[in-house]
């Protein structure tokens, strides 16, 4: 529970730190979730669970404007010795560059500052998406487990090497910090906050009115697994070799040796790249390409399996399953289902 937020008590009280160009859904999504927990708490248990009470504040105490052009009138300029959470909000990024850049901006390195001084007080942080990287930069992950959106992984990995990143998870806690994947997952991220400071009764019930699967944890059916390797020409001349032998058992050093180099290399290149162990990459390589398969063809489910390199049939659906949570049956009728909806009628 963070600090001042006593179950006796009627407030926990949390700053949003915004910056210029932040994605206006990551701070919608919160305060929704937010009130929903003060309106389900207060029903469950009136007056004896805290609400949450939130403000908006940016470095100056200026407006800004979201990712979309929308502007955002504050309640103050951040303050480091306010909230007993700070969630920190910065630029909505689509592309590595522009993250580099935002984390460098004038108004990024004074919110990276006074996330120190939060730290210091022990107050919760959390943060999600490329905001994570503000977070990093402030050292309040390092040696501390992690996560961030799966595309961002390589340069996460490669810049914060004193974090333990765990790029499968959703959301990710360690102590007072709190970190989460893509901006969607701002939604996870303030129901664990919910979860850890009102109760899971709240948050379950948070999760069942705003349609939250509380089910899903990993990012691994997310992964596109073409982009992880771009960023590497010998992990992507790799992944081009894979994906054309896929119906075939695939050795470490037969790939190794149709790109000319040994398997210690293509394994130093593959885990910089993706984080991925060649052969985990080469697994999710036939299980997302089986997905694709399923969704865009009508061969049967063991035709599938076979065409990625499944032998046996029962194997592939194990494999599947563990991989989506759901059967290649399923996946397929909810894809449909899914693509009928959207067909204009």
């Amino acid at each position: 529970m963070a600090p001042g937020a006593d179950r006796q008590t009627a407030r926990i009280d949390v700053q949003l730190a915004v910056l210029d160009g932040f994605f206006a859904s990551g701070l919608a999504v919160t305060t929704d979730v937010m009130a929903t927990s003060n309106i389900v708490g207060g029903s469950f248990a009136p007056g004896k669970l805290p609400e949450f009470r939130w403000s908006v504040r940016t470095i100056d105490g200026g407006p800004v404007r979201s990712s979309g052009g929308v502007e955002i009138r504050p309640d103050g300029a951040v303050d480091p010795a306010v909230g007993d959470i700070v969630l920190a909000f910065g630029p909505g990024m689509a592309d590595v560059g522009r993250v580099l850049a935002g984390i460098v901006r004038p108004d990024a390195v004074a919110l990276v500052a006074a996330l120190r001084s939060v730290h210091q007080r022990q107050a919760l942080i959390a943060a999600s998406c490329s905001s994570t990287f503000l977070l990093a930069e402030a050292g309040l992950l390092d040696g501390r487990e992690a996560t961030t959106s799966w595309w961002l992984a390589p340069l996460f990995r490669s810049r914060y090497r004193s974090v333990d990143l765990r790029a499968d998870r959703i959301v990710c806690t360690s102590g007072t910090v709190v970190t989460a994947a893509a901006a969607m997952a701002q939604l996870d991220l303030t129901l664990a906050l919910v979860r850890r400071l009102i109760g899971h009764e709240v948050a379950h019930a948070c999760a069942r009115y705003l349609v939250i699967d509380e089910a899903r944890t990993s990012q691994a059916p997310f992964l596109v697994m073409e982009h992880l390797s771009r960023h590497d020409e010998l992990v992507a001349r790799a992944e081009r070799w894979m994906s054309a032998h896929l119906d075939a058992p695939l050795k470490l050093g037969d790939v190794a040796s149709a790109l000319g180099c040994n398997e210690r290399t293509l394994t130093r290149h593959f885990v910089a790249a993706t984080g991925l162990a060649p052969a985990r990459f080469v697994r999710q390589l036939r299980l997302e390409t089986a997905a694709r398969m399923l969704s865009t063809s009508a061969l049967a489910v063991a035709e599938v399996g076979h065409a990625v390199g499944y032998e046996d049939e029962r194997a592939f659906r194990r494999a599947f399953i563990a991989h989506f949570g759901r059967s290649p049956l399923a996946y397929r009728r909810g894809h449909r289902t899914a693509s009928a909806r959207s067909e204009p009628r």
